[in-house]
Order: structure tokens, then C-alpha cells, then sequence
């Protein structure tokens, strides 16, 4: 993404990147729904012949993390304003993304099995204070859980970094971008809400589904993980300086001495010196790569 004017994010904006790709948008799409297709497929057959069904369907989280990694990896260069070539991209996405998206979808799925446990054990029991109590700190923690994985995938596909410290911040940013999240759960529940109605006004699930699975293979993908990432940016943007596509220009103003933190002192710039040059520090009232604060110290060392 090119520096210059600030950016005003809006769902103009949103819709604009959808819309200057499209097509390749719609490429992207495909991909990941032949995947969905057959694995869903393949586990709808497999829920008949088993009496932990529901169990055997929740097994798509893991079996598509590698595509859903080709996925946000486009979603992140839509994001971005970069040139998408869907294919390459999607391609590039699974190669370098895979293991992280992987290890990710193995929690989500032990998560998403225990909030289903949870939920048939919960049923009809609310009126118990302890049951009830109870019920409140697991959607807590399953609000922090989808908010927490927002941003860690997100950080992966838009920034550089590594995935240990992408945990870190992740959970970092939870109550500084809580709005954001919550703007992108939100935009989500909208989704699945149109897309309820459909079932809800044909009163035919059948019908319904036949009507919907070409729009929704050639358009929810990618709309699904834009919304995530075009709102999540927002607050890594804010605490993540050093994006993928700005690293090159961070480096040029480090060295051209014109970086927003050179009112630092070189006493101060070298409190922070020491450690992992990877890991981002929180410095000047945002996080810094340490390696950045490293050149800066050098440039400035009498």
C-alpha cells in the first residue's frame, strides 16, 4: 500500500478494492469453493455412517486452513491495494502461510467442539446462577478466541512478521481494536443473516440451497475474508508500523533520517536495543520493530 494521502477507510472504500479486481476477486473465489465443495462433500457422506456426525463436519476447519490461507493471503493484497493475480497469489498464499493457518485451525477446531459440548450442556439450564455464570465466561472467552484469530491471521497475510510474535500481538491488540472486531463480527452476522432469509422465505432448505450455491461459491470467499481483514487492518495498521509493503519505504526514511520517531534521543532509542531483532517494541506511542530502533541507534550514535 503506497504512502501518501491518508487513507480513509469506509465501505465505499471496502467495496472499491473488491470491485478494481473483480475478476481475479471471482478467480479467487472459485478456487477455494472447489475445495469447500468436495471436502464438504466428503464429510456429509461420512456424518451419515457415524454417530459423532457433527464432529466429522467441524474436521472441515483443519482439512481447508491450507486454502483458507491462499484465501487471506488475496484478501490481504485486496486489502492493500495491491495488483492481485489470483492464481499465483493463491498459490503463494498456501506455500508460505500453510503451517501457521494449519496449527490455528487445529484450535479452532478443539474450540469449536467445545463450544457445541458446551452449548448441549448450557440448554435449558440458564436459570442456574452457576450454569449461568458460567455460560457468560465461555462467550467471553469466545469472543476473544474469534477476535484473538482475526487479528493473528490477518497480521500474517499483511504484515512481517512471525507467527510467535503475531500471538503476542494479537492478544495485544484485543481491547485497543475490540471496535474493529467487533465491526467485522458484526458485518459477518449481517451476511449470514441475508443469507438465513433466503432459507427462511423459500421455506424449502433444498431450494434454497440450490439458489444460493453458485452466488455464494462465486462471491462469499473473499467477501467473508475481506471483511475480517480490511476491518482488522485497521488496528494492526495502527500498531504494526512495518507492513509487507511498506518495509522497503520504512528503510528509506530510517536511513534518509526522517523517520516520525527521530526526536528520539539516541540515549532513548538505545533503552529498547536489546532483544530479538524481530520482535516489535512499543516506542513513541506505537510498535516498532526492533530492528528498526536498532538503525535509527546506529544513525544517530555519536
Amino acid at each position: 500500500m503506497k504512502k501518501g494521502k491518508q487513507r480513509i477507510y469506509s465501505l465505499i472504500d471496502f467495496f472499491t478494492c473488491m470491485m478494481d479486481q473483480f475478476g481475479q476477486v471471482i478467480i479467487v473465489d472459485l478456487l477455494y469453493s472447489i475445495p469447500v465443495l468436495i471436502f464438504g462433500g466428503i464429510m456429509f457422506g461420512l456424518s451419515f455412517v457415524t454417530t459423532l456426525n457433527i464432529f466429522i463436519v467441524f474436521l472441515l476447519i483443519p482439512l481447508l486452513s491450507p486454502f483458507t490461507a491462499g484465501l487471506f493471503y488475496c484478501a490481504g493484497r485486496v486489502t492493500l491495494k495491491e495488483k492481485l493475480s489470483a492464481v499465483r497469489d493463491f498459490k503463494k498464499g498456501m506455500k508460505t502461510e500453510w503451517k501457521p493457518f494449519v496449527i490455528n485451525s487445529l484450535a479452532a477446531y478443539v474450540i469449536t467442539c467445545g463450544i457445541y459440548i458446551t452449548m448441549q450442556i448450557y440448554r435449558g439450564g440458564l436459570s442456574n446462577p452457576v450454569i449461568l455464570t458460567s455460560f457468560i465466561m465461555s462467550t467471553i472467552f469466545v469472543l476473544f478466541f474469534v477476535c484473538f484469530e482475526n487479528a493473528f491471521l490477518t497480521m500474517l497475510v499483511t504484515v512481517d512478521i512471525r507467527p510467535s510474535q503475531a500471538v503476542k500481538n494479537a492478544v495485544l491488540m484485543f481491547i485497543g481494536g475490540l471496535l474493529y472486531h467487533l465491526k467485522a463480527i458484526i458485518s459477518l452476522v449481517l451476511v449470514i443473516f441475508v443469507i438465513s432469509s433466503v432459507f427462511i422465505l423459500t421455506g424449502d432448505p433444498l431450494t434454497a440451497m440450490l439458489a444460493l450455491l453458485i452466488p455464494c461459491a462465486v462471491v462469499l470467499p473473499m467477501l467473508w475474508a475481506n471483511i475480517i481483514v480490511y476491518n482488522v487492518f485497521q488496528t494492526v495498521e495502527k500498531h504494526v508500523v512495518v507492513s509487507k509493503t511498506e518495509e522497503k519505504e520504512e528503510k528509506q526514511t530510517v536511513e534518509a533520517g526522517e523517520d516520525q520517531y527521530s526526536e528520539l534521543s539516541y540515549e532513548e532509542l538505545m533503552q529498547y536495543v536489546k532483544g530479538d531483532p524481530e520482535e516489535y517494541v512499543y516506542i513513541g506511542g506505537r510498535m516498532l520493530k526492533r530492528k528498526t530502533i536498532i538503525q535509527m541507534a546506529q544513525e544517530m550514535q555519536p
